[in-house]
């Protein structure tokens, strides 16, 4: 082969509806290897670039190309026109260095009939600079848009971008918000309770969240950076950071601002208020409903007395809350967790266990769409056989293509995979939580200040004081356990 004759094609697609159904890919590539073969050019390697990649993953792809073009010392780059090729001035100069460093070196712009080397005519580099100048306005105008649609929705108070855990994304009259989940959001609280605690560190909440079965889209546990984040996100306490910058956010709240704050005390080298005074089993735990502030404990004469910030009459007028006390209700709600029949216990597993399969059954229903566009790619494959049999494709395209359509089926595989092992996942935490209500009255009053508020954060939903009557409530999961418990221990006292 004449060296001189080694091309590389870029073939880029601009938009994801084109990308999805595979035309705009493949009329490039039809019309570049045309091109080449009437012009003699010998085709090495083809590079492409989806519009669904990532910024990241784009300049990625075009360093490999560029740095592919000067190690095998190929001579020609052919494009469909400038906009596949760059969008900004920084790859268009880089595009230019390559063509400077040898007078034998050409970029083809097929469409546009733009042949550009190191002694082109300066009306043909004066076209480039024109094409190029016209790709960068689309491309700026792309991001002008987006960043409308952006500022007007954090005008409304709405985060443009993935929430947290603890929140999930929902359609309201035709808008994208974001609610607590509440699957989710209870894990979340305890998690920000639970990094207050003496003992904890970035990577043992990674670990706890690991085990609590919070992961990433994907599936995947969250790394110790990513945690970091997620504990600073202010997006808790209803403001939305986007672009360094702070919102007001229209989202619920699912932490209080001291809780928070604490947090971001330890975080950054301090220790939280609340830690520095006592270390009760009940601190950040229970909410004064009259003023929306947190209990806060002293220790007075031997015993820890809990109060708020007393900001309304209702608060000035109700009595200290007793720490025995409240302790005392706690460890009768979870004494009435324990059942007296193992075989209810029994029953209720067994009942979780079936409403996994059936949860598996429905889910996979809901994935229809999926085992359709897997069904799609597989008609491809077989049509795409049949055209290499038939000899309208040659075998390096089927090679490519066939390749294409395995890793697309593979990965809407793995969707359909990771969606089951999602609720594997809450199937195996629901299960450890119906046998630690069997036993958490005794491990209760057995554990530290950390290990009880931990029990209580996975078993109670909130502890609320209004008039100074303090109203204790079970989580959804933990409240369904204890009317079982109730309707098994009447029944046995009927029997009685």
């Amino acid at each position: 082969m004449n060296d001189h004759l080694s091309t590389v094609i870029l073939a880029r697609v601009s938009s994801k509806a084109q990308e999805d159904e595979g035309y705009s890919l493949d009329s490039q590539l039809k019309l570049l290897q045309n091109y080449c073969h009437s012009k003699d050019l010998e085709v090495v390697k083809i590079f492409k670039i989806a519009e669904t990649a990532s910024k990241d993953q784009r300049r990625k792809i075009f360093h490999e190309l560029l740095k592919y073009l000067m190690k095998n010392k190929v001579y020609n780059l052919a494009v469909e026109k400038t906009d596949r090729l760059t969008r900004n001035f920084r790859d268009a100069v880089a595009i230019d260095e390559w063509l400077e460093k040898d007078q034998d070196r050409y970029l083809h712009a097929v469409k546009e009939n733009l042949l550009l080397h190191k002694n082109a005519r300066s009306d043909v580099k004066f076209m480039w600079n024109i094409h190029l100048s016209v790709a960068k306005k689309y491309s700026d105008n792309l991001r002008e848009e987006a960043m409308k649609g952006w500022a007007e929705k954090l005008s409304q108070g709405w985060l443009p971008s993935t929430p947290p855990p603890g929140y999930m994304t929902v359609v309201e009259n035709g808008k994208r918000i974001h609610v607590p989940n509440p699957q989710t959001k209870t894990l979340m609280q305890a998690v920000f309770k639970k990094y207050l605690e003496s003992s904890q560190s970035i990577a043992s909440i990674a670990e706890e969240m690991k085990l609590l079965g919070i992961v990433s889209r994907k599936g995947k546990p969250y790394s110790k950076s990513h945690v970091q984040r997620i504990l600073t996100n202010p997006f808790y306490i209803g403001v939305n950071r986007f672009d360094g910058k702070d919102y007001p956010g229209a989202q619920e709240p699912i932490l209080t601002k001291a809780l928070f704050d604490n947090v971001q005390r330890k975080m950054h080298g301090g220790r939280p208020l609340v830690m520095v005074r006592h270390n009760t089993p009940l601190k950040g735990l229970i909410r004064c409903n009259d003023c929306s502030t947190l209990v806060t404990w002293q220790l007075q004469k031997g015993r820890y007395y809990g109060a708020c910030r007393r900001r309304s009459t209702a608060c000035k007028d109700s009595k200290l809350l007793r720490e025995d006390m409240v302790e005392s209700i706690i460890i009768d709600m979870l004494r009435k967790l324990v059942c007296p029949s193992s075989e209810i216990i029994d029953w209720v597993t067994e009942t979780m266990r079936q409403n996994h399969q059936n949860n598996l059954e429905d889910r996979k229903l809901s994935v229809a769409s999926i085992q359709t566009q897997i069904d799609r790619l597989k008609r491809m494959d077989d049509n795409l056989y049949e055209d290499k049999l038939a000899g309208d494709i040659s075998p390096e395209q089927y090679s490519e293509k066939h390749q294409r359509f395995a890793n697309e089926r593979n990965e809407l595989v793995s969707r359909l995979t990771k969606l089951d092992q999602t609720l594997t996942r809450r199937l195996e935490r629901n299960l450890y939580i119906l046998k630690l209500t069997q036993r958490a009255a005794d491990l209760y009053q057995t554990k530290s200040p950390d290990q009880k508020r931990f029990l209580i954060s996975l078993l109670f939903g909130e502890l609320i004081i209004e008039g100074g009557t303090l109203t204790a409530s079970y989580t959804k999961l933990t409240g369904l356990i204890a009317e079982k418990v109730f309707n098994t221990r009447k029944i046995m006292e009927v029997r009685k």
